[in-house]
């Protein structure tokens, strides 16, 4: 065998690789081209024993794997460099059968690189009927381009996979927020051609008649129905100000503590109620805008504190509920108040819908269209029931 080369079959004669056979004598010369075509190539061509241990290996072989010296490599247990995928492949080919696989081991010297590697056996000549191989030959040829290509083309396109998902996703929630704007819109409207139009009307009409009249109780009458149509009427109009601010001011979204929010809100409010029996539980951190939740359990607690006040045992109880598959909280105000009736609970939400009658609950209808515009705008749901009589309950929805 030469230093580096190939081990080569030896015979009585051996048929020339160009002109057919050729004496003896000429093997030298036969050996020598073989090994030079061998050492040219531009794979790295090794042979192995059948324990695996390195037998050879081509000269531009030893340039691709990094090996300054081959007499440190010879001899070695080549297997010891490859895993599984290649002791698979090992066995195959030394049962008789050539095998091909893709793997990475790196070079000598530590550098990555990947292979696609063929293994074949290499017959003993000194026993040409025996059935398992003398040494098998390896070659391995560079595709580290190859796959680092494709590796950029598969992250490339997980990437761009990704990005869809999310602009779908995005393309999805403006349709979604375009959806409830027109809703929302055609709410305005409404109100701006109804609810709004009836105090201009009490105004209008009271003015004449105070007007007309000579009668100084029934003028003081009219001037009081007057004043508070314009109360009415300027509360609306703030209520449609802060309804469109809501759906324009850009989120400041951080991680909030409700339990603070809470105590912020029961702190302003429960004075206004000493008689109000007002529970907690523990609730979440979660994302959103500080500001904007703190003025949605304000106007929750609010309505709550509202609608118990002619209880004799009035109590409001806020609680939190998560929910892992859909990985949100669900925010509960809870109250033992005038409750509404459930057939009519989906119109709270609008703006200017009311359930009870100024004379009994003051209000103009736009809390709870707020609530539901911030909640929307952090990715939540509001829901509502409720019995006559009998308490309501408000929740509300967030991402944890």
């Amino acid at each position: 065998m030469s230093e580096s080369g190939l081990r080569l079959p030896v015979s009585g004669t051996a048929p020339d690789l160009l002109t057919g056979d050729v004496p003896v004598s000429d093997q030298q010369w036969r050996e020598r081209y073989l090994t030079g075509v061998h050492n040219l190539s531009a794979d790295c061509i090794k042979v192995v024993d059948r324990d695996g241990r390195l037998q050879s290996m081509n000269l531009r072989g030893q340039h691709a794997m990094q090996v300054d010296d081959y007499s440190v490599c010879h001899g070695a247990d080549w297997l010891s460099f490859w895993r599984e995928v290649m002791l698979k492949a090992f066995a195959v080919a030394s049962a008789g059968t050539p095998a091909q696989f893709t793997g990475f081991c790196p070079t000598l010297r530590g550098e990555p690189r990947w292979w696609d590697v063929t293994l074949a056996p290499l017959p003993d000549p000194a026993r040409p009927d025996a059935t398992a191989p003398y040494d098998l030959i390896v070659i391995s040829r560079d595709v580290t381009d190859r796959v680092n290509a494709q590796q950029a083309l598969e992250a490339l396109n997980a990437s761009l996979a990704d990005e869809v998902a999310r602009q779908t996703e995005a393309l999805r929630n403006e349709k979604q927020l375009l959806l409830q704007t027109n809703e929302e819109l055609e709410n305005i409207t409404y109100a701006m051609s109804h609810d709004l139009l009836t105090p201009v009307r009490h105004l209008l009409s009271f003015a004449r008649l105070a007007r007309q009249t000579t009668d100084t109780s029934k003028r003081d009458r009219y001037l009081g129905i007057i004043e508070t149509s314009a109360v009415n009427l300027s509360g609306m109009i703030d209520g449609v100000m802060r309804f469109s601010r809501a759906g324009r001011c850009a989120l400041r979204v951080q991680p909030v503590d409700l339990n603070d929010l809470h105590t912020e809100v029961q702190r302003e409010l429960h004075p206004a109620a000493p008689g109000l029996q007002w529970t907690v539980s523990p609730l979440p951190t979660v994302p959103g805008d500080p500001q904007a939740l703190r003025s949605i359990l304000a106007i929750l607690c609010r309505n709550a504190l509202k609608y118990t006040r002619n209880r004799p045992d009035p109590h409001l109880h806020v609680s939190a509920h998560h929910d892992p598959q859909a990985r949100t909280w669900r925010i509960d105000v809870q109250d033992n108040g005038a409750g509404f009736d459930p057939d009519y609970g989906h119109k709270l939400f609008r703006l200017f819908q009311r359930l009870h009658h100024q004379n009994e609950f003051e209000g103009t209808g736009t809390g709870l269209a707020l609530v539901r515009r911030v909640v929307t705008r952090h990715g939540g749901t509001v829901h509502a029931t409720g019995r006559p009589g009998q308490g309501a309950t408000f929740s509300f929805t967030l991402p944890e």
